[in-house]
């Protein structure tokens, strides 16, 4: 069952906006094939409420005037101060149609090549998905406990899931385990000194 949250139609005057703000709303706008782009307002607390549980990819029952539309946050500004939500976008999806959403990368277990020095490079944090909107995954678990020093999962390695499809290129790593980096040879005394010596003369020159 998709999560619940109610909304408010609202004026796009910038002093409503503002008010709104101020009285705990994030001011918002409802958008989809087959509703007109709407001026909306949610309750912040229970926005984020509703959000820490479906994340991006999932999808929200949006009560709105006795209506209720199946919806995704398509977009969110954040405060980059106040780090708080300033505005968010829904967007309405048809739920026998597929979609495409950025769906998170989680690492989970512990490579054995870490154990021995190597360097965990974790470079693909998001896999784009096409599913049903009720079949997006909040996550994409994938395990590190067979990677030594020099081995790597490519989005090749992945299976497609039972309800969605990945998109991403095969050949794009999203995780590998580097060498440890070769220790830098000891320098002797005698260099530091000539350099102190080197910055000295440039700084008194200056």
């Amino acid at each position: 069952m998709a999560a619940v949250l109610k909304a408010e139609n609202r004026e796009t005057k910038k002093s409503v906006l503002n008010k709104l703000r101020r009285d705990g709303f994030i001011p918002a706008v409802l958008y989809g094939d087959d509703v007109e782009n709407q001026p909306i307002s949610v309750e912040e607390k229970v926005f984020s409420k509703v959000y820490r549980e479906v994340g991006r990819s999932g999808v929200i029952s949006l009560e709105l005037q006795n209506e209720t539309h199946p919806v995704m946050v398509y977009d969110l500004q954040i405060d980059p101060i106040k780090n708080h939500v300033v505005h968010a976008d829904f967007l309405k999806v048809d739920m026998n149609v597929e979609v495409d959403a950025e769906i998170p990368v989680q690492l989970v277990g512990k490579a054995p090549g870490e154990k021995e020095g190597g360097i965990v490079q974790h470079s693909l944090y998001t896999l784009n998905i096409r599913a049903l909107p009720a079949n997006l995954p909040a996550s994409i678990e994938v395990s590190l406990d067979d990677l030594n020093i020099g081995d790597s999962i490519a989005v090749s390695d992945l299976k497609d899931g039972a309800d969605y499809t990945i998109l991403n290129d095969d050949e794009e790593v999203i995780v590998s385990v580097l060498a440890p980096s070769e220790e830098e040879p000891e320098t002797t005394d005698e260099a530091p000194a000539e350099e102190a010596v080197e910055e000295g003369e440039e700084n008194s020159e200056e």
